[in-house]
């Protein structure tokens, strides 16, 4: 061996190196801003699961039984009306026990989150080098580590990072388990599978298309497999049926018209979308979720696999699981419309299979390069540290151009935890708030923090007046900023009531609650 090869051979060795610049990169954008209250775009979820967390700790597993609870802000016991029943519970349960140790703060929430994110890097990574080698695998993992939906939806609280940490490693152990024969990896296998199960409807899908898959593909063995997961699948179902059913008697009802309503293709307020509308949504969120360059490598990646397939059993197992990471986002992002119309991050498994065959591309470029001088040689190595540099920045600049922060009234950060803390000391557990401050739409941050219900879209005068005076929505209570415009006119409209005037970081609310 000449010495111009000698030394790539031993840079071969240093490749796993990758591993840590991909996992400095996705932790230097998912700990930004790591305890900053819920106050951005993609900060809903937190608020959302973080409140289901809060009711199990405060009225007891016992008592929810697991089942989620993250709109109901009243008192106890939770009635059956305030569960929901539309997901798997793990991500919830998951939460709770992360806040009965570390405490309920926002950073513990997220914590699970860029934990789950950073182990999915890792898994990916394992699973890249063990078909293709550690330099792919280092470009997969910077490749995926720079996608702005990673570095996006990596720190959001919802199930994707989750997820993906169950199915790569179902993956992964199904790889060991065909190469060893080891028992120990069929049941490691097995029991991911069912946590992808439990912790979003993903991972029936998901299941789905593996086992789909495995009919497919010759052997007795991969039937037994589809068929033992198959009816894994259908054991978890009829529980998780039961399990909802326990705590609400028209769960089932309520489970089949969320369903129902993902499938329409309407927007977030039930609106029909148009074909046109709903595809050059999908267009724009996967063109500005993933950078165009890394789709154009998925292609030459998958191109390069396909080229091998025959040949290389290893590849074809890597091609295959990209294959199943495709096949999984586009079902549901093309059959669940109004989910991927309305959520940006059902489109986040496209990450997968797009960092998986980019890695393969670059993999198989500088394999070219090295098949040539020397000069070419440095100049490809060259050309893909540059690649991987520029999709790092750009990334990192698109992932904090999508994460909009609210900011209410243009205050600071911290404004709607202080006078969501003012709600929940003025106003008695149980009471509905009217607030004509908040825009159209909010979420469930301010709730959260008040740990009081907030009434939306009541913006009128005499909306306000039907509001205080509607038997089915008392005890009711009434924030007002002073400086909106007509404020005075609602409160000169208001029942007689005790009104205490409250300056919460400069801007003037007036708290009203009614005579008892």
């Amino acid at each position: 061996m000449d010495t111009g090869k000698r030394h790539w051979a031993s840079l071969d060795r240093v490749w796993g190196l990758g591993l840590f610049v991909a996992l400095g990169v996705l932790s230097w954008g998912l700990f930004r801003d790591f305890t900053e209250p819920w106050n951005t775009n993609i900060d809903f979820n937190g608020a959302w699961w973080s409140q289901s967390a809060h009711n199990h700790l405060r009225a007891g597993l016992l008592a929810t039984a697991g089942v989620p609870s993250a709109s109901y802000f009243g008192p106890l016991p939770i009635p059956p009306s305030g569960y929901y029943t539309h997901h798997p519970p793990l991500l919830s349960m998951a939460l709770a026990g992360m806040f009965a140790v570390l405490g309920e703060k926002e950073w513990v929430a997220r914590l699970l989150r860029i934990a789950s994110s950073l182990v999915g890097l890792i898994l990916l990574w394992l699973l890249v080098k063990e078909c293709a080698g550690s330099r792919a695998a280092a470009f997969s993992a910077v490749l995926f580590a720079a996608m702005p939906m990673e570095l996006v939806f990596g720190r959001m609280v919802n199930f994707e990072p989750i997820d993906l940490v169950w199915m790569l490693s179902a993956l992964l152990c199904l790889r060991r388990w065909e190469q060893t024969g080891k028992r120990l990896w069929r049941n490691l296998m097995i029991a991911t599978f069912v946590l992808a199960l439990w912790t979003a409807w993903l991972g029936y899908m998901f299941v789905l298309v593996v086992c789909l898959h495995f009919f497919i593909t010759p052997g007795k063995r991969n039937a037994r497999l589809a068929l033992l997961l198959l009816g894994l699948s259908l054991v978890s179902i009829v529980l998780f049926l039961l399990h909802i059913r326990w705590v609400r008697p028209d769960a089932w009802q309520e489970l089949m018209g969320a369903f129902n309503r993902r499938l329409a293709r309407t927007s977030g307020t039930g609106i029909k979308v148009t074909w046109a509308a709903w595809a050059g949504k999908m267009a724009d969120t996967l063109r500005s979720q993933i950078l165009p360059f890394s789709w154009v490598l998925g292609v030459l990646g998958t191109v390069c696999v396909i080229r091998r397939w025959k040949n290389d059993e290893s590849l074809r197992y890597l091609g295959s699981a990209a294959l199943c990471f495709f096949v999984l986002s586009a079902f549901y992002v093309i059959v669940f419309q109004n989910a991927s119309y309305v959520h940006d991050y059902a489109s986040f498994y496209f990450t997968v299979p797009l960092a998986m065959m980019g890695g393969v591309a670059l993999e198989a470029f500088l394999r070219a390069c090295e098949a040539r001088r020397a000069r070419m040689r440095t100049a490809g190595l060259a050309a893909t540290m540059a690649t991987c540099a520029i999709l790092i920045f750009a990334g990192e600049r698109q992932a904090l151009a999508l994460c909009a922060p609210y900011h209410i009234l243009g205050k600071p950060n911290d404004f709607t935890p202080q006078l969501g803390r003012f709600m929940r000391e003025k106003f008695p557990e149980g009471t509905n708030v009217i607030c004509n401050f908040l825009p159209p739409y909010y979420g469930p941050y301010m709730q959260y923090y008040a740990q009081r219900t907030v009434l939306e879209h009541i913006f009128t005068t005499d909306e306000w007046i039907n509001a205080v005076e509607d038997p089915e929505i008392a005890p009711v209570g009434a924030v007002i900023w002073l400086g909106k415009p007509k404020a005075k006119q609602v409160l000169a409209a208001l029942p007689a009531g005790s009104r205490e005037e409250i300056i919460v970081q400069g801007s003037p609310f007036c708290f009203w609650k009614p005579h008892r």
